[in-house]
């Protein structure tokens, strides 16, 4: 009957020697019964001897009181559950292979605690580590200075990775943004997943110095391209530090402050880290005030456009103006893109307000065609995002269609930047773009990714030359040059240049000497509501 049992059994003596073994307990403890019966458990089995079995049973036999202990043992690489029972003459044990089960919870709880695509600990536990790393640095023996730091790493424009190579392609550059993480040596640090494409480090005993170096290593980690299913693919992050100061600080405050540095870096233009200070949370709750508002904005009205004039150098006559977007904020005033632009591109408000702009630009367009005023080209920027949206062109189209407004009215602006992160799609929506008749313009050109091997390929018409090479026109002699430069590219790649930020006569006379086309900037005239624009346009 006994050996007929599914559990392990054996019977041991007072003096601890093997008095019965079933078939069970032979296969378990890979020994024969006659090659352990009457021999001592301790001597067969030495690396039972201070384990959880050998209390358990010695307690059973001491007090006569049944036991249970479940534990690995290494030398038979197995997870046993034993349950240990008194008799007159000994002990008797029942055990049972247990491992099955324990891996399979191990496997549970740790799919329950980490993140199933990089293999990271999820948000849950990386809240379980941090309010442990936080109770043991404010414990008795604590002293002030920075003992643990928490890095708040996003991914920089990661959802228009997704969305121009499928999520697929997304997923892994995830993974090996994870694998390199880890492969960072030094030093010893934890690693969490804890959104999308948001990840949280935890740095024992660092200093503010050591954690900012740390960032920095995994800023350098993300500047080598990842080699994805054929394509070449670059990435950067925005990276908050919070410290632990001084008590009482949370877990929930410390990933709350770096979460908030993390937002700073973001806005102070990516691929960034900054360091949390209280000013910083002033600065949130304005961008959430802002945030907030943003419905209502819509809603009531409160975006308007001004248009800043673009003139031919030759005979100031004016060829165009770029629309620029403004807030009349009801409590702060006129804003202007630098106060709210990156609050409003993080919002669900981003596609609207596409069609806004182009709405609005036509509509003034109509306007002063009823006026009389002739607006030769109205240009407006659009982001990455917006450019490598789905169907752009048609878009324009149907808007221009319902205003009565040509195509060939409308120029879209692009920078570098947006260009960059997919060239392949973004050749072919500029390709869309001047097939329906829109102009294309490339902004700020040679202050971002300037690359010629991408610029003969696209379909652009106007460079825009940067206003830092037109500042510096007066001091430096390299600026006339780099812009003379870009004037015989742009024309031997039949495009025109306008200059932008142009302030004064002689920085004028030098672009006119360089070949420049055209020009844009306080000289000419400041940004002007719809009514001063016309006038301006009536005048010339």
């Amino acid at each position: 009957m006994l050996d007929s049992l599914s559990d392990g059994f054996m019977s041991i003596d007072r003096s601890w020697r093997f008095t019965y073994l079933n078939h069970t307990a032979e296969r378990y403890l890979q020994q024969a019964r006659q090659n352990l019966l009457g021999r001592d458990i301790w001597q067969c089995y030495p690396d039972l001897v201070d384990s959880g079995y050998y209390r358990v049973y010695q307690h059973t036999a001491a007090t006569g009181l049944p036991g249970r202990h479940t534990d690995y043992y290494a030398p038979l690489d197995t997870w046993f559950e034993a349950r240990s029972f008194a008799h007159d003459d000994g002990i008797t044990v029942l055990f049972r292979d247990v491992t099955r089960e324990h891996e399979h919870a191990a496997q549970l709880e740790f799919e329950a605690s980490h993140d199933y695509l990089t293999g990271l600990a999820n948000r849950r536990k990386c809240m379980e580590a941090l309010s442990h790393a936080v109770a043991e640095a404010v414990s008795p023996g604590f002293t002030h200075g920075a003992t643990l730091a928490v890095l708040f790493i996003d991914l920089d424009h990661f959802k228009e990775v997704n969305d121009a190579f499928g999520h697929a392609v997304g997923d892994e550059l995830l993974r090996g943004f994870a694998k390199r993480l880890l492969a960072i040596p030094e030093p010893a640090f934890f690693a969490a997943r804890v959104g999308g494409d948001e990840f949280v480090l935890l740095l024992r005993d660092t200093a503010e110095s050591a954690a900012e170096a740390f960032a920095h290593a995994v800023l350098s980690e993300l500047a080598v391209p990842f080699e994805v299913w054929g394509r070449s693919i670059s990435l950067s992050a925005s990276i908050g530090i919070a410290l632990l100061r001084e008590v009482p600080d949370s877990a929930e405050a410390l990933l709350s402050h770096a979460d908030t540095a993390m937002y700073a870096a973001k806005s102070s233009g990516r691929f960034q880290v900054r360091a949390y200070d209280g000013a910083l949370d002033r600065g949130m709750r304005d961008r959430l005030a802002l945030r907030m508002d943003l419905r209502e904005a819509f809603a009531a009205n409160q975006f308007e456009l001004h248009f800043q004039p673009e003139v031919a150098l030759t005979d100031g006559s004016p060829i165009g103006a770029e629309a620029l977007l403004r807030w009349r904020h009801p409590e702060r005033g006129l804003l202007t893109p630098d106060a709210f632009l990156d609050v409003l591109l993080d919002s669900p408000y981003e596609g609207v307000l596409v069609e806004w702009l182009l709405n609005a630009v036509c509509q003034h367009i109509r306007a002063w065609r009823r006026l009389g005023v002739s607006v030769p080209r109205i240009s407006l920027n659009l982001s990455a995002r917006q450019l490598l949206g789905e169907g752009l062109a048609d878009r324009i189209l149907h808007i221009a269609r319902a205003h009565d407004v040509s195509p060939a009215m409308l120029d879209i602006e692009v920078t570098e930047d947006s260009l960059v992160s997919d060239i392949e799609q973004a050749t072919s929506v500029l390709a869309a773009l001047k097939q329906a008749g829109i102009f294309t313009s490339l902004d700020d050109f040679g202050s971002g990714y300037s690359s010629l091997s991408y610029l003969v390929r696209l379909p652009i018409d106007t460079l825009k030359i940067d206003k830092s090479f037109v500042r510096a026109l007066v001091d430096s002699e390299k600026a006339s040059a780099v812009i003379r430069g870009i004037v015989g590219l742009a024309r031997s790649l039949g495009m025109n240049t306008i200059a932008e930020g142009v302030e004064c006569q002689s920085q004028a006379e030098e672009l006119k000497d360089a070949g420049c086309d055209f020009i844009q900037g306080y000289l000419v005239s400041r940004p002007l509501d719809s009514e001063a624009f016309a006038e301006f346009m009536l005048r010339r």
